[in-house]
Parts: structure tokens; C-alpha cells; sequence
């Protein structure tokens, strides 16, 4: 199971935050996963953050500079998390 398909799972079954989930990922708990693999895992994040804010931001018909705003800020909230965890990106 790759870790963005544990993540969801996770996020369904025990409501785990982001940080949380990743303090469990480095503890070993759901497997062994390289930092690759990681890495992979923070970039689908960051791309489905973007994907999803700019369909909900079409939906409201939001300005695109106001879009890019709230993915910048969720996507820094991302990788500042990573950073916490894991002391890199």
C-alpha cells in the first residue's frame, strides 16, 4: 500500500492530523518507506492541494490571485509540517 493510501485510510479511520500521521510514518508503523518515497507522498499532497483549490475556487468564483494565495499558505503548512517531522523535504 503506497503512503498516501495509508494516509487516507488513517484520515478515515482515526481523524489523524497531518503531523501526526507523519510522527507515525517515521516511527515505522505503517512500514518501511525510503525518503523517495516520502518526498513522493509530500508532493502528491502539495498537488492535490492545488488541484482542489483551484476546482472549489472555480466553483465560488474566486480571483485566481486569491486561489493562489490559499494554495501558497497550504502548501508552505505542508512542508513546514514535513520539516517538524523529518528535519528535511
Amino acid at each position: 500500500m503506497s503512503i498516501f493510501d495509508t494516509y487516507v485510510e488513517m484520515l478515515a479511520e482515526e481523524m489523524l492530523s497531518l503531523e501526526e500521521f507523519l510522527k507515525n510514518l517515521k516511527a515505522g508503523n505503517y512500514g518501511y518507506f525510503s525518503e523517495d518515497d516520502i518526498r513522493g507522498f509530500r508532493l502528491i499532497l502539495e498537488r492535490n492541494v492545488s488541484e482542489s483549490a483551484q476546482a472549489k475556487g472555480a466553483e465560488l468564483g474566486l480571483l485566481e490571485d486569491e486561489v493562489y494565495r490559499v494554495v501558497e499558505e497550504k502548501i508552505l503548512e505542508i512542508r513546514d509540517t514535513f520539516e517538524r517531522v523529518f528535519g528535511w523535504l
